[in-house]
């Protein structure tokens, strides 16, 4: 019911730049209609932004960070408090919301330009690492499962490319990153690449013994209990059957123990 509220009055908002525009007798196509629909979203929001994150300042500067930012935290704090054990049974979850929206508008409302401006500069670090490895992980990837020398004619040609660039950009920005880029690839390509590949095969190797432990004590323990419940009832006929059935739990029991030490 809530999302029906919310959807109809942001449908409401957006057909205002319509209904002003047929009522003045002008118009400019979709682009025109898609443009008024922005702004007046955004002349309608934005007074109530400014009044709960603007600050001090009661300005505009920064307002788009700071809503973002304020969502951001009001999401994790609504997370954290659901998996709180004083609030983790509590049954009125709109309480818990409303309580991460008060912490969010608290914490973002008196931020400055300063630490906004700190914050997002760490961002804009994560977003440069993560975009400027991935072609790295994806080109790895596709490389994984050739053989020695075809790899490491693939990571010469890789760096090759990235040389290139280095020697053709013109902005002094860039000159860095293509240079790094090329180097890296070209010493992981011919040093590193065989080590890696080495290392990640004898894990692999490593978790299947793991797993085949893992099925070989899982049947062990099967055993055991298929014996010691013979024990209990009593199945076996003679002593001699029962001490030799126990005897077998006992050499079982230490094999698991045994198996138990590998994984």
């Amino acid at each position: 019911m809530k999302m029906n509220y919310f959807f109809a009055l942001f449908a409401l908002l957006a057909f205002v730049p319509f209904v002003s525009a047929q009522y003045y007798g002008y118009g400019g196509g979709f682009w025109y209609g898609t443009e008024q629909v922005i702004d007046s979203v955004v002349q309608n929001l934005e007074p109530l932004l400014r009044a709960l994150l603007g600050g001090n300042d009661w300005t505009t500067y920064l307002l788009f960070e700071k809503t973002i930012l304020f969502i951001l935290i009001s999401i994790i704090i609504s997370v954290i408090l659901g998996n709180l054990p004083f609030f983790k049974d509590y049954k009125h979850k709109g309480v818990l919301r409303l309580v991460a929206v008060i912490i969010g508008i608290l914490g973002v409302r008196n931020l400055n330009y300063i630490w906004i401006s700190t914050i997002l500069v760490q961002y804009q670090v994560l977003f440069i690492a993560v975009t400027g490895i991935l072609p790295f992980m994806i080109y790895w990837y596709f490389l994984k499962d050739l053989s020695g020398i075809v790899k490491k004619v693939a990571w010469v040609f890789y760096a090759v490319i990235y040389f290139g660039l280095w020697a053709t950009t013109t902005l002094e920005a860039y000159t860095g990153v293509y240079l790094w880029g090329a180097i890296i690839a070209l010493m992981y390509g011919l040093f590193f690449d065989t080590w890696v590949s080495n290392w990640i095969e004898i894990n692999d190797m490593k978790k299947g013994n793991k797993a085949r432990l893992a099925d070989a004590i899982a049947n062990i323990s099967e055993e055991i209990d298929r014996i010691e419940n013979n024990l209990t009832h009593q199945y076996y006929r003679s002593p001699r059957a029962e001490r030799i059935a126990r005897e077998q739990v006992d050499k079982l029991e230490k094999r698991v123990r045994e198996l138990q030490k590998g994984l």
